[in-house]
């Protein structure tokens, strides 16, 4: 996409008011605030919610009359010149598409962010592990004193990090983010993972795929997972890979002295033990952040240093408690089966004795069969919400539990000394929950809870 020229642009419509979308109406009114004032430029906001969670600061900023919570027209979308549409909007929508048509031009936040950076970014996405590869690259420059700044799909809206002082941006971004997005050109960008998510969305995993590579456009480096060569780009120039196998180049896994390792072009790094974050999906992780971090100037031997401090993610391969010799693990952030998968995998070679699973919610049509394999690993599975009945389906003597709070009772009651309850649920929350972090927070308090009645 070539750059926006500004000065014939008169109006800019912003479609969607949630986090993204208010940010973007405030870049706009920051951005252009003498033509926004003269009226020269003109900025309005809709949102299909009765009641947008951002209309009322909307309204603050560009005027009621320019705020609208209702269905947007085709003549809504046609007397705009640039459409900005907020990561949960199909692109593809006829209102949309046909003002694409007639010349409107259609851009996202990240695409906006991208035209107007000047520092360095670091771009990241994947199915899994993106937020906490996100923060670890952030912690390793941060622990180098570069000002890096995490932003994206991870919490801070790109447009609102543009305002704060930062050396290089680190960006968590979805899959929904990379459908408008062409100019980023990021000093390093990785897809950690494919699996299948989002085909309420996507017609196909290939679809969901392609729109993941598009972090790879205009990038200097690309870090790029070995065990999924079929979803790596067609020019692999300048690239890095990770995986859990032994690698003479690159970043890999070795044994050594019962311990396992991290290795960069066939040495040995760091070892697992080394590390506060535990799990091989973890491993993995570590490995696509060193890379990286790279790209910003910081060495693989020093940033294998800084890493060692990081302490991992809430709702992730989170340890909430350990008593009675049971531990407790959060892994609310696992709303799709690759997650879970790699949680059971990561998680399944540190746990004496029996691992319980506690999974289900809304799967959004995924298939449910792919998650056979990893399940196998499970000895005790308890499902809950609405297509949890789907994940246990396969799994012989499952139980499907009214709520969180039962499941986390009847599994204390199934624990003894080297078990493991994981919540890992392999699905969206909004059945029963407000987002993974508010089923995170009910698991944990229904944990405590357990132990408090019977203190």
């Amino acid at each position: 996409m070539a750059a926006i020229d500004w000065q014939n642009v008169e109006h800019v419509t912003v479609l969607g008011l949630g986090k993204s979308g208010l940010s973007a109406v405030r870049f706009l009114c920051r951005q252009f605030a003498s033509r926004v004032a003269s009226g020269d430029l003109i900025v309005s906001a809709m949102d299909s919610r009765p009641q947008a969670p951002g209309a009322a600061q909307a309204e603050e900023l560009i005027g009621a009359n320019h705020v609208h919570c209702r269905d947007w027209l085709l003549e809504d979308t046609l007397a705009a010149d640039v459409l900005v549409i907020s990561p949960g909007i199909d692109p593809r929508a006829e209102s949309i598409e046909l003002a694409k048509q007639a010349g409107v031009i259609i851009i996202g936040d990240v695409e906006l962010f991208a035209q107007h950076v000047t520092k360095p970014v670091v771009a990241i996405t994947g199915s899994n592990g993106k937020s906490t590869v996100t923060r670890m690259v952030e912690y390793i420059a941060q622990q180098r004193h570069i000002n890096a700044l995490a932003a994206g799909n991870i919490g801070l809206p790109v447009l609102d990090a543009l305002a704060e002082a930062a050396d290089a941006y680190v960006l968590e971004l979805s899959s929904f983010q990379l459908e408008t997005l062409e100019s980023l050109n990021p000093v390093a960008a990785t897809v950690l993972n494919v699996s299948p998510d989002h085909l309420d969305r996507y017609d196909s995993v290939a679809d969901y795929a392609a729109a993941k590579q598009r972090i790879y456009f205009g990038a200097r480096k690309l870090v790029l997972n070995r065990e999924q060569s079929n979803y790596w780009p067609a020019d692999c120039q300048a690239s890095v890979t990770f995986g859990s196998s032994s690698s003479e180049t690159g970043f890999g896994l070795k044994q050594h002295e019962q311990e396992t390792w991290i290795t960069f072009n066939n040495k040995l790094l760091i070892g697992a033990h080394q590390l506060a974050v535990q799990g091989l999906h973890n491993l993995l992780n570590v490995q696509a952040a060193l890379a990286l971090a790279e790209g910003l100037g910081v060495s693989v031997l020093e940033g294998a240093r800084r890493i060692a401090g990081f302490t991992g993610l809430p709702h992730r391969c989170q340890l909430i408690t350990e008593r009675d010799g049971v531990k407790w693990v959060n892994d609310s952030k696992a709303t799709n089966i690759g997650a879970t998968e790699a949680a059971i995998n990561g998680m399944r070679p540190v746990v004496n004795g029996r691992l319980l699973l506690i999974a289900g919610g809304v799967g959004k049509d995924a298939d449910f069969g792919l998650l056979g394999d990893a399940l196998k690993q499970v000895d005790v599975l308890l499902t809950i919400g609405q297509d949890g009945p789907l994940i246990g389906q396969p799994f012989n003597g499952s139980r499907q539990l009214s709520s969180l709070a039962e499941a986390v009772k009847l599994a204390a009651s199934l624990t003894e000394p080297g078990d493991m309850v994981l919540l890992s649920p392999a699905c969206a929350s909004f059945d029963q929950f407000d987002n993974f972090e508010h089923r995170g927070e009910c698991f944990s308090q229904a944990v405590e809870a357990l132990y408090e009645q019977s203190a």
